[in-house]
């Protein structure tokens, strides 16, 4: 037997991936429903007033119905893969990053369970896909932090322009002292050097799988830091969430 068998045949032993779906899917569940009452993404891409985009609404419909079975365990390749292609229809019309996020972990994290038809009381639950998930994961994480070595996010110029539009446009409630710090481009640009190195890092640590301590410790750290100073807290919600559910705690 091949090593690719072998990890092809191996079985999760913890329920990871399952509690890593009902958590995922419970976050965007929370998101679609705010998103159909407010039309907040069909609103997106036109300020102009108009009506609904039908196909818009069937697909918010379709992923809300969905996210009610992830996250109650019901029949989640079925449920996923729905979900996968209705958050797909979004993707289509408005090209946010965030859906086709959406769509590749889901696809994932929906292949988590697997009903043999000899044993369908006997479910499968393939070690391939929390790998695949931590690759994935790790992937985003070392392909942001390379991205991130250049003149503009190094200098702190990148950083400069997003929290002044906080503290300036929107009145972001920064205490004085950091307000203070955040207008120096030294402070900035030091933030940027080690935001970038702790995503390479962190990336690292999760194709490696191991340490379980480092890995959260970086999570946390990188995206509380996003949250409060890029404004970025959903995604943040999200990744943090699959991190620390899918890493392993023991090697």
């Amino acid at each position: 037997m091949t090593a690719l068998s072998k990890l092809l045949d191996a079985e999760d032993e913890s329920d990871s991936v399952r509690r890593a779906r009902r958590y995922f899917a419970g976050l965007w569940l929370a998101y679609d429903v705010v998103d159909l009452v407010v039309s907040g993404t069909d609103h997106a891409s036109a300020w102009l007033p108009h009506a609904r985009i039908p196909s818009i609404a069937v697909a918010q419909v379709v992923l809300i119905l969905c996210g009610v079975q992830l996250v109650r365990d019901r029949q989640p390749y079925l449920f996923g893969v729905l979900a996968v292609a209705a958050r797909l229809v979004e993707a289509y019309a408005f090209h946010l990053n965030d859906f086709y996020y959406y769509a590749v972990v889901m696809l994932l994290l929906c292949h988590g369970d697997g009903t043999p038809l000899d044993k369908p009381r006997d479910p499968k639950h393939p070690l391939w896909v929390r790998w695949a998930l931590l690759v994935e994961l790790g992937w985003i994480y070392v392909a942001t932090g390379v991205l991130k070595l250049n003149v503009t996010w190094l200098s702190g110029g990148h950083l400069f322009t997003r929290t002044q539009y906080l503290i300036h446009g929107l009145d972001w409630p920064y205490p004085q002292w950091l307000a203070n710090a955040l207008a120096e481009r030294s402070v900035l640009g030091a933030m940027s050097w080690m935001a970038a190195l702790a995503e390479i890092s962190l990336g690292v640590c999760l194709w490696a799988r191991r340490p379980y301590w480092l890995v959260v410790t970086l999570a946390v750290a990188i995206h509380t830091f996003a949250a409060l100073v890029t404004n970025v807290w959903f995604f943040s919600a999200a990744m943090i969430g699959l991190v620390v559910i899918l890493v392993p705690r023991r090697h």
